[in-house]
């Protein structure tokens, strides 16, 4: 039984069944079956609710027909019976007996309770209960009638199952659920509810829409309502107003429900609003990087689109510089102009400020409040002047993760960042990231364009000055000049180092037109060996790699001496590209300038470059005379190979040729001496226009009417005419056309067997065979002389030339040949069809 018990009410003396009639205390009458009160007695039975009477132990007395209806007893069962223990839950029984015990004393008390049936079923009742009392006070027995609420308290609890269910849906849900009564007033909110509103959930009920709106928007809340009176549901966006005053769009849905009250769903569309936002940005700063704008526009045009996503911020982009070691101004359109200047070109390191701390570490760096954070030591000063308060900064990263500079988020009041500023983070650096590698990629090509055009013309120049063939100290001034028009140098000076006294001689100077100056004020001129006080000399010889200075007056490795030297000229920073012969350094080239952005990396590039070039054509010029020597020793072989090949094998046929006339005098055969000597005559006539030929090094003369095969087998023939020396002739495969130097040679190399076979061999047979296939060509040149030792050691230009003409052609040559067996030469040459030049 829920005890749900009234206050107690005033003392009845009189029962509802006759309030007038005094009743016997007899326990076994009934109070309602006194014939005298029909009326009572019909009601009894016909009654729609419970009427049941109980003595002071809460035995039943009566129960009417809708009691025993309701309770599956028969009346028999009810009748005398406890009702605690026959009908009552036990979780009701106290309060039962508590009810009882107030009815003794006299009190009216009202109540709800529960019945178990017989068959087990529950039944809700709301009860009333009054004592019967006799003249004199005295307690008879209770009067009670009971209302059946059962499906009462089914629609009620249904009802509150579907509130806690609604209660545990809308406090559940992401979106914030507002109830409002007519008037605007917060009756009901869930918890994403207070956390869009910030503030806390026990104050959300009682507060004023309104105060959610800016106050120029309050009047579409009022026809907002009046339009949802008539029922519906509307749907639209609004700026809503935080309790810090923090501004955040929010989709709504309202809809009137029950009782004259509203619904309001609210959804936090900053990040759809955000993502718009930085989408249409990205698109715009795309185009920017498509059309070519500069990267201060880009860089500005990205620090204007996170300003206006997050109100308040100050945006900034520092680019890191090619030393990788200080941050550079790049864009930062609302930063204070004073304190841009005070950062710009500052170190970085690990504790230097938000971006120095950004850039040095390659992570972002939160630093909520300046002017308590350690890091900010340097540049607190000049933030707090200039109302800076917070500093986020995030590194700007390559593909490659190499840094390439940082974005940061200025505030000036201290704050720290909030998911959808990291989100933002995020996707602009990205952004960033892309244009930065994007011009730099487009600085590289072009600087990479500059240096294939400061290759080439410096190559040409020096190919030209090597033709010219000037003097050599004009030469190097003119090369090095060329490096200096190219590089927009002040001068480019040449030092090399004297390896027997570690000195430097100064070896050229170029400075504007003047390809010839000369110092004698130098610091190395006065002094050879003073260089070595210079550690950034030192290191260029000992590693080989440029050297850079990009602030002359405070670069710690420069000797006083050679600073001063170098301001008093005007030079504000240099490069040094070391000279490498045979991979030794063996000097330097300085290049000195004066005002000017710092080295990129294609610019040191393009001078190495053009210092390989400078050495290259210098070499060249010192190897000139040096090939001059050689081509005169080259010149001298070839006219003593050639002299060898033509006079030499044309004398021996000319011997020959005597030698057959002198045995056909001897055998008085005048007409065959004649002939032989006639031929002998052709042969040395022959042999005199060869000689003329080799001086001016013009063809064979035997080759300027025909193709090498037939030449060869003419000589051949007209040596050995006339003597017993039979020869042979054998072509294999079609006849093809083949370079003129490689018929000279094949003849000359067909000449020398002939010679070296009459001369040595004595022999019988001579054979020439010339092979053709697809791959090569094949000469074998074999007679059955005497033959010789290939071991043995055999002086002059015969084989040696033969091995020559054969290398030259890029082929090989096989002698083959023992004593008593003949020689056989064989020279293969590679031939893929296609006539060489």
């Amino acid at each position: 039984m829920k005890s749900e018990v009234t206050a107690t009410e005033s003392v009845h003396r009189t029962s509802m069944l006759s309030p007038r009639v005094k009743l016997s205390p007899s326990a076994g009458t009934c109070p309602g079956a006194d014939e005298d009160e029909s009326a009572a007695k019909h009601l009894f039975k016909l009654s729609r609710d419970v009427i049941l009477s109980l003595d002071r132990n809460g035995n039943i007395l009566c129960i009417n027909r809708r009691g025993v209806q309701l309770s599956g007893y028969s009346e028999t069962e009810l009748r005398a019976a406890n009702i605690s223990e026959r009908l009552l839950l036990p979780e009701d029984r106290t309060a039962v007996a508590q009810i009882l015990h107030d009815l003794v004393r006299g009190k009216t008390r009202e109540y709800e309770v529960r019945w178990r049936t017989k068959n087990g079923a529950i039944v809700h009742f709301d009860g009333v209960s009054v004592p019967r009392l006799s003249e004199n006070g005295e307690f008879l027995s209770t009067l009670c009638t009971l209302r059946d609420i059962t499906e009462r308290k089914s629609a009620e609890e249904k009802l509150r199952k579907s509130e806690e269910k609604y209660r545990d849906l809308i406090e559940i849900s992401p979106d914030a659920i507002y109830v409002v009564d007519a008037n605007g007033v917060c009756i009901l909110g869930n918890r994403a509810g207070a956390d869009l509103a910030g503030i806390p959930r026990e104050e959300l009920v009682g507060t004023p829409v309104t105060e959610t709106y800016l106050p120029e928007e309050r009047q579409l809340f009022r026809e907002r309502l009046e339009k949802l009176r008539t029922g519906g549901t509307l749907r639209f966006e609004r700026t809503f107003v935080r309790k810090n005053s923090e501004i955040v769009p929010v989709e709504v849905s309202v809809t009137a429900i029950r009782g004259g009250y509203f619904q309001a769903i609210l959804r936090d569309i900053s990040k759809r609003k955000q993502g718009e936002a930085l989408l249409a940005g990205e698109k715009r700063l795309l185009e920017m990087v498509a059309k070519g704008d500069s990267l201060p526009s880009i860089l500005g045009a990205i620090c204007g689109l996170v300003e206006e996503l997050c109100s308040g911020c100050l945006c900034s982009i520092l680019l890191l510089d090619s030393s990788g070691k200080r941050l550079w101004h790049g864009a930062g359109p609302s930063i204070p102009k004073p304190y841009a200047q005070a950062i710009d070109g500052f170190v970085i390191g690990p504790n230097v400020g938000s971006c120095g701390s950004a850039a040095y570490r390659a992570e972002q760096v939160i630093v909520s409040d300046i002017a308590t954070d350690p890091r900010w030591t340097s540049f607190r000063e000049e933030a707090l002047t200039n109302s800076l308060r917070a500093c986020w900064s995030t590194p700007i990263l390559s593909l490659e993760n190499r840094v390439l500079g940082t974005f940061a988020m200025y505030y000036r009041e201290p704050r720290s960042p909030a998911p959808r500023h990291q989100a933002v983070i995020e996707q602009i650096t990205h952004l960033a990231s892309i244009a930065i590698q994007r011009k730099r990629a487009e600085e590289a090509l072009r600087a990479s364009e500059q240096l294939a055009r400061g290759q080439v013309e410096a190559l040409t120049y020096s190919l030209d000055v090597l033709a010219t063939a000037p003097a050599p100290d004009k030469f190097l001034g003119q090369m090095l000049g060329t490096m200096g028009r190219l590089l927009g140098a002040q001068s480019v000076i040449l030092w090399l180092l004297d390896e027997s006294d570690n000195s430097l001689v100064l070896r050229a100077w170029a400075e504007g037109t003047n390809f010839a100056k000369a110092d004698p004020e130098h610091p190395w001129v006065k002094n050879p060996l003073s260089w070595k006080q210079d550690r950034g000399l030192r290191e260029l010889f000992f590693s080989g790699a440029p050297v850079v200075c990009e602030d002359l007056e405070h670069d710690p490795d420069i000797s006083l001496e050679l600073r001063e030297y170098l301001k008093s000229g005007g030079t504000k920073k240099f490069l040094r590209i070391p000279t490498l012969v045979g991979g030794r350094v063996r000097g330097f080239i300085g290049i000195r300038h004066g005002e000017r952005p710092n080295y990129r990396p294609e610019e040191i590039e393009l001078a190495q470059a053009l210092a390989h070039q400078a050495m290259l054509a210098i070499q060249l010029n010192e190897f000139a005379e040096k090939s001059r020597q050689s081509a005169i020793l080259e010149e001298r072989n070839r006219m003593a190979r050639d002299i060898h090949d033509t006079l030499a094998q044309g004398f021996t046929g000319v011997i020959v040729q005597l030698e057959a006339a002198d045995d056909a005098i001897g055998c008085s055969r005048r007409k065959e001496a004649n002939e032989h000597l006639q031929r002998a005559a052709e042969l040395a006539r022959r042999s005199l226009s060869e000689a003329r030929r080799s001086v001016h090094a013009l063809r064979p003369e035997a080759l300027q009417v025909g193709n090498f095969w037939d030449a060869l087998q003419r000589t051949v023939k007209n040596t050995t005419a006339g003597t017993a020396l039979h020869t042979k002739f054998e072509l294999r495969g079609r006849l093809r056309d083949l370079p003129p130097v490689w018929q000279e040679n094949l003849l000359h190399i067909g000449q020398e067997a002939l010679t070296n076979a009459l001369k040595y061999a004595h022999p019988r047979n001579f054979e020439t065979r010339l092979t053709f296939n697809t791959k090569q060509l094949r000469l074998e040149l074999r007679d059955d002389g005497d033959g010789f030792e290939v071991n043995d050691r055999h002086d002059g230009f015969g084989l040696a030339g033969m091995r020559e003409r054969v290398e030259q052609m890029g082929g090989n040559v096989k002698v083959t040949s023992a004593r008593g067996k003949g020689t056989k030469v064989v020279v293969t040459l590679p031939y893929n069809g296609v006539s060489s030049s």
